[in-house]
């Protein structure tokens, strides 16, 4: 989004505000019909959950699923890293909890402690990243032994899961809590819910969405997603959300010389959250101020042109907005690489370039993600 006085009004836009087409604005859209509808409906569905191998999208949620198990298992676990893969552990270690049954002897139950200290579930990572559990399971909670019940018990403590995020601002209303069950949990569940003589039987189990039943050879694709969705808004809702000014006062000054000064807060956003905003302006400050610092003797081509940055992908590929960040916090790094880098980078190598000495710089200062260039 540009922001000019040459504009008219009405064309200003925020950071991720979107254009409304004039037809929708209108209100003279045709309404499809019904049985259209619901096949379209269908198939967006399973694009949104799997799409195809090879395309553009399908890339790039591999690289989502990678980023959020790399940084929940460095970061998302009490008592340091442990290993996460999507969904496979993820599934597997909700058993963790224990299946006992009543007629175990109580001298069992005290190995929970040892067993625990080495076996994480999700429910790990909400004490670590907020102290809380969800309303109706404790660290103590164990599964019975029958299979029937044992699946419903499952269900309904993803269902609690669900439900604390979702009250928390997390946008989960896709994710049911079938999904998150292991493939032959999942067909016992749906077999629970169609036989009416084990529904009577389990006449206790949670009213809530109604269920979707997929087909087992997609299911494996849709549990990774909402897993993935699951993971991705506890990190929303849990540590984004701590990002808070301080104060406005303590911000720094911005030092702009023939443009609009940078808003501290983008005021408003259709896809951004105030902490994104937040961390936007940071980033604005930082390379506004940063630039003529870090480049007013570089090397490689002039001092970057001012530039506004509103989004997380695009605005940061050549690398330049990560040297200020960093530049701003570790002065000591500039004459040693950042001063090497190429300011109005134009082909692919030279990109390459930058982002190679972003990551040296992060393996200098012992960040290191694995985050490959």
């Amino acid at each position: 989004s540009k922001f000019s006085d040459a504009e008219p009004a009405k064309r200003r836009l925020f950071v991720g505000m979107e254009i409304i087409p004039e037809g929708l604005k209108s209100g003279k859209c045709e309404m499809p019909k019904k049985g259209n509808r619901s096949l379209k409906n269908e198939a967006k569905d399973k694009e949104f959950f799997s799409p195809k191998e090879g395309t553009r999208t399908y890339d790039f949620f591999l690289k989502t699923v990678n980023a959020a198990q790399t940084w929940f298992s460095l970061f998302g676990w009490p008592e340091g890293p442990h290993s996460l893969n999507i969904p496979e552990t993820v599934r597997r270690d909700v058993y963790k909890i224990q299946v006992y049954s009543s007629a175990l002897s109580a001298r069992k139950f005290s190995r929970q402690s040892d067993f625990s200290k080495y076996n994480k579930t999700i429910y790990d990572v909400l004490i670590h990243l907020c102290g809380k559990m969800p309303p109706g399971i404790n660290s103590s909670q164990s599964l019975p032994v029958d299979y029937p019940e044992r699946v419903i018990q499952l269900h309904w403590q993803h269902s609690l899961l669900l439900d604390f995020l979702s009250a928390q601002g997390a946008c989960i209303s896709h994710v049911l809590p079938e999904f998150l069950l292991e493939p032959e949990d999942y067909k016992k569940w749906i077999e629970i819910r169609s036989s009416t003589t084990i529904s009577a039987k389990f006449s206790h189990m949670p009213k809530g969405k109604h269920s979707v039943v997929i087909d087992m050879t997609d299911f494996e694709v849709w549990s990774k997603r909402s897993w993935t969705d699951v993971f991705l808004q506890i990190y929303k809702v849990l540590v984004l959300s701590r990002i808070v000014p301080y104060s406005i006062n303590n911000l720094p000054p911005v030092y702009m010389q023939n443009s609009p000064k940078v808003n501290a807060y983008f005021a408003s956003s259709n896809i951004y959250s105030d902490p994104e905003r937040i961390l936007l302006s940071w980033m604005n400050t930082n390379y506004e101020n940063a630039r003529h610092v870090i480049w007013k003797n570089c090397q490689k081509g002039v001092i970057p042109p001012e530039r506004w940055i509103v989004n997380f992908d695009k605005d940061l590929l050549d690398g330049l907005v990560f040297a200020t960040v960093l530049g701003a916090y570790c002065p000591f790094l500039i004459e040693s690489h950042f001063i090497n880098m190429y300011t109005q980078p134009k082909s692919s190598e030279q990109y390459l370039h930058n982002c190679l000495i972003v990551v040296n710089v992060l393996h200098e200062i012992g960040f290191d993600m694995d985050i490959q260039v």
